[in-house]
């Protein structure tokens, strides 16, 4: 068996195959073993007596296999098969059993000396044999039974015998014959028992992972479990048809096979009364199947019953309640039965329910799921009511995903108030994570609405494709958005009102980035005035929210949090839990913006708690944001990129655009303070400032950026553009600070005085506030180290001193290791400090035997030798220069580069990869025509399959399209150094976090390492 197989057979198996090794064990030692695997049909017995025959072989046992059939075979085939390759003069001379005797035990029982003669030779034949032996006896429930007493008579022999026997056999009574079942079940207590059971979740996942690939989810391998039992050819099976179907939910042949075999089986009343069950649902209640199925109480149990024992059903009731073995056999039984019948039953069951049922609510999603496959002239309308129902009580229950696809069979139904009923689909979709489909739907609810005279749906519907009345994550540069707004207010009673004030304060912020700044600051203004004479909480917060983003810019610091602690005190007392969670938000931003960290952290633990009891990823998405601006403060690169993948997977979930830019801003500024930009980084960097390029604020993060890159020509390009815009161009709002620091950064780097000296003007008031990047990604410094800075670049050495001086303590009291270091670097570099800083610039690096002594600064350390050490004084001794990790990997003893070789081949072809990108192009022509049709749960179906194509793809190519390879020694080689240099660093910081700190900030990792510091440095070695 390949190595491949063995590893299958391991999966969840550990245990049992460590019995039969243990078994093997004594054997080989001359004490003869016997063994019986059990198990239904997929459960890896087979593979499991491979495994041990592989043992076996490999420890120089000999290994025999004999194999009983379901089709008619002659008495004693197993054995014969056996014999035949151990022993193969041998013969079993045994004449055909009388007809009296079908079991094939006439022959044995009349003619005892034939017996004994037959069953003798046998023996013999096994002790004549060199051993040790390992004999496997295959589907022992399809034996005769002149087999079986033989199987019993060897066993009995073993002890005298260096053999080990094992038997497979299927333990499910429908297939098991009277006579097997008494033979397995009469064996010695001797005879070692190893059932095998479905495996657990964990060991599923290994599974589908194997099939699969690392794109399987841990999600999925529960859905696997939950429908295969984890019974391991299913799961196989099932994970083969999910690799080439990724969102099919069909049933693999071969699994249909075995279940509709299991079910032929069992009685037709049983299969009836079964079928009820299956389209009922698991966990259906037993008096509903027995009613339908019109069954008397005995009867039925006595079915069900019959059922528990071939395999079919859990058992018996328990708790009043039918459950499956696993969802795969429901879905074989409803699958087998025609249209008409399945829909008659679904109509049977809904009329018996709404007859029967105690609690409406909690059975209203059954009935609209009956109802709606059910046929008639009123299952339509019937299934609409209770779905309707159904959604307003999964939404009560922040059960939201249930809510979309019941508000979804509410609509197909004539007597509802649309309108209202698809406003009410659009804030489920929004909880659920569907942003994209949610606005859609306001946006067909506004037409409706239009086209139906009804305003105040008009304006609801507007206001829903900004998150509704609260407005957490409001869309800019929306026309549609703009225009159903206007004709919202337009259209509205020209006096006090709740929506009027929602649609004048979300008028506002759509109005942003627009000519009519005037305009949208007294829109807020107005609303938060009529909002608070209505007196509506929600309404009141959501207009204050909108006047915050009218005085975003950094003159308003204070009036803003004032503004946003007034929201929250609103929110808090009207228990409006989306409201406190965007004031906290604004609070998060001012406070990040005035320094006041041990406020930040506060409140952003009292958003966490807030956030966790909604349990929504719409909101909970900035909460590991924040924390990794906090970790990257700190230093503390590897959690900031933790914290980063976590809160992408959360956006991801609630479909939100702000997630994705912010987690890309998170993991830029962790990417900048580490000094590490890795070339795919600054593509998708390039990617990201083109699709906005007219944007002032994209052009002066891309001038700053491709200066830190070393990129100085690209910088220029975009400084360039942006100043013949002029700095006016950058609107005064949260993000004017970020964009002076960009402009001012890069203008040091291209050496633009004019730049310079213009933004260090205006800039000047703004000395002691923090720039943050957008609502809290990135923490850029305080604006006073980016002015000292800029002064020292001017020649204004005292006034660089000073600003630097009050960076640095702001630095130091936040704990902001990263910018406290840059800034004593920038300090120690002005004219005047020029001894300091040359002493300041040397250090020692230098190994003794098994030690390395290092000195950096005033401080001296000895780390023990490692390979990362060796790799960094590599570095150290040639600053600047790109080292290719092969290189490193032979200055440390390794082989030379050119003694390598190669790699073993891409991982897809040329074929694959085209066949990949035509189905792509396939899916996305099939994605905008259901999206079209709205056919929104097929459009979804088809994304995932998209994406499922696209990550594959993205696996196997890299930048440029070139196709990564398996088998890469430099990949490997990559690897190992990066983790080495990590390691050594890591030591370091134990005994000298000032040296673990400068390096981790010059020293860049990859195909080619290099150490780039700041300022030049003399390493002694």
């Amino acid at each position: 068996m390949d190595g491949r197989k063995h590893a299958q057979a391991m999966v969840g198996r550990a245990r049992p195959l460590a019995e039969l090794d243990g078994l093997l064990a004594a054997t080989m030692e001359g004490r003869g073993r016997s063994a019986v695997i059990l198990g239904e049909p997929g459960m890896g017995k087979t593979t499991l007596a491979e495994a041990l025959a592989d043992h076996a072989a490999d420890s120089g046992a000999k290994v025999a296999w004999g194999w009983c059939s379901a089709t008619e075979m002659p008495p004693f085939w197993p054995w014969r098969a056996i014999l035949r390759e151990l022993a193969p003069h041998h013969r079993l001379a045994a004449d055909p059993p009388p007809r009296s005797s079908p079991d094939g035990l006439g022959l044995l029982r009349g003619d005892s000396g034939a017996r004994a003669r037959l069953f003798v030779s046998v023996i013999d034949a096994l002790r004549e044999i060199e051993g040790p032996l390992v004999l496997i006896v295959e589907d022992l429930q399809w034996a005769d039974g002149a087999s079986l007493l033989l199987l019993r008579t060897v066993i009995d022999a073993l002890p005298g015998l260096r053999v080990l026997l094992v038997v497979t056999c299927r333990d499910e009574p429908h297939e098991t014959g009277d006579a097997v079942l008494a033979v397995v079940r009469d064996l010695p207590t001797a005879v070692q028992r190893i059932r095998l059971e479905g495996l657990e979740v964990d060991e599923v996942a290994e599974l589908v992972t194997r099939v699969l690939g690392p794109t399987a989810t841990d999600e999925l391998a529960t859905v696997v479990h939950g429908r295969t039992g984890g019974n391991p050819f299913f799961v196989r099976e099932v994970s083969r048809l999910l690799a080439a179907r990724p969102a099919t939910t069909d049933v693999p042949d071969g699994v249909r096979e075995v279940l509709a075999r299991r079910i032929a089986r069992v009685s037709q009343d049983c299969q009836r009364i079964l079928e009820v069950a299956a389209v009922a649902g698991d966990g259906v209640d037993v008096s509903l199947v027995m009613a339908v199925a019109d069954n008397p109480a005995d009867t039925a149990l006595d079915l069900l019953e019959e059922a528990a024992s071939a395999r079919l059903l859990a058992g018996p009731p328990v708790d009043g309640r039918i459950w499956f073995t696993h969802a795969l056999v429901r879905e074989v039984l409803e699958s087998s039965l025609g249209t008409a019948r399945r829909a008659a039953l679904h109509r049977a069951l809904a009329e018996q329910l709404e007859a029967t049922a105690t609690d409406e609510d909690a059975a209203a999603g059954e009935l609209a799921r009956h109802w709606s496959a059910a046929f008639g002239p009123d299952a339509a309308e019937r299934a609409a009511e209770w779905a309707l129902r159904a959604a307003r009580a999964a939404r009560s229950r922040m059960g939201y995903e249930q809510a979309v696809d019941a508000y979804r069979i509410a609509l197909r139904g004539q007597e509802i108030e649309r309108t209202k009923v698809m406003l009410e689909l659009g804030e489920a979709q929004m909880y659920a994570g569907d942003l994209e489909g949610s606005r859609q739907t306001f946006a067909q609810t506004a037409e409706l609405a239009r086209q139906a005279g009804r305003t105040s749906h008009l304006a609801l519907a507007a206001l829903g494709m900004g998150t509704g009345l609260g407005g957490f994550e409001v869309p800019l540069h929306n026309e549609l958005q703009v225009q159903l707004l206007e004709e919202a207010l337009g259209s509205l009673p020209e006096r006090d009102g709740g929506l009027r004030a929602a649609a004048m304060g979300r008028l506002s912020l759509a109005y942003a980035d627009s000519a009519r700044e005037r305009e949208r600051i007294k829109l807020a203004r107005s609303a938060v005035e009529m909002a608070g004479r209505v007196g509506d909480p929600c309404v009141e917060s959501g207009a204050l929210a909108a006047y915050c983003d009218t005085i975003a810019g950094p003159g308003q610091v204070v009036e803003r949090f004032e503004a946003a602690s007034r929201m929250l005190g609103i929110a808090e007392r009207g228990h409006d839990s989306p409201c406190q969670l965007l004031a906290r938000r604004l609070r998060v931003v001012a406070l990040m913006e005035r320094g006041d960290w041990p406020e930040v952290d506060a409140e952003v633990e009292a958003f966490a708690r807030t956030s966790d009891r909604l349990m929504l990823p719409l909101y909970a998405w900035c909460v590991p944001l924040w924390r990794g601006a906090r970790a990257l403060m700190s230093g503390d690169f590897g959690a900031a990129t933790r914290y980063a993948d976590e809160a992408e997977a959360i956006g991801r979930r609630a479909g939100s655009a702000n997630a994705a830019l912010m987690v890309f801003t998170l993991r830029m500024w962790t990417h900048r303070t580490s000094g590490v930009l890795p070339t795919s980084f600054a593509a998708e960097t390039h990617s990201i400032i083109k699709s906005v390029y007219d944007a002032p604020l994209a052009l002066a993060m891309g001038a700053s950026y491709f200066t830190a890159a070393g990129e100085l020509n690209k910088a220029a390009l975009f400084f360039d553009r942006l100043m013949s815009r002029g700095l006016d161009s950058i609107p005064d709002d949260c993000e004017w600070l970020e964009g002076m620091w960009h402009v001012g950064d890069a203008a040091i780097a291209l050496d633009r005085a004019d730049a310079a000296e213009e933004v260090a003007r205006r800039l000047a008031p703004y000395e002691g506030l923090w720039v943050i990047d957008g609502i809290g990604g990135g923490v850029m410094g305080v604006t006073a180290h980016l002015l000292g800075r800029l002064a020292a670049f001017q020649g204004r050495t005292d006034e660089a001193r000073r600003l630097l001086g009050r960076a640095i303590d702001a630095y130091h009291d936040s704990g902001a290791k990263p910018w406290l270091a840059k800034a004593e670097q920038d300090l120690a570099a002005i004219a005047g400090r020029t001894t300091r800083a040359a002493q300041a610039m040397e250090g020692l690096f230098h190994k003794y035997g098994r030690i390395w002594q290092l000195r950096w600064r005033d401080g001296e350390a000895t780390v023990p030798d490692s390979k990362g050490m060796y790799d960094l004084s590599v570095l150290l001794a040639r600053p600047g220069e790109p080292v290719h990790v092969l290189d490193l990997v032979a200055a440390g003893g390794g082989p030379q580069r050119a003694e390598v070789g190669g790699d073993t081949g891409p991982i897809l072809d040329d074929q694959a990869r085209a066949a990949y990108k035509r189905r792509l192009t396939e899916l996305e022509a099939d994605i905008a025509e259901a999206e079209r049709d709205g056919e929104s749960q097929l459009a979804g179906t088809l994304t995932e399959e998209r994406d499922f194509l696209v990550r594959e793809l993205a696996a196997a190519y890299g930048l440029g399209g070139r196709a990564r390879t398996t088998g890469d020694p430099a990949e490997r080689a990559r690897k190992a150094v990066a983790m080495r240099i990590a390691t050594a660093i890591k030591a370091i910081r134990e005994v000298h976090p000032p040296l673990a700190r400068h390096l981790e900030l010059a020293v860049s990792t990859g195909r080619f390492c290099v150490y780039r510091p700041e300022e030049t440095v003399t390493w002694h070695s």
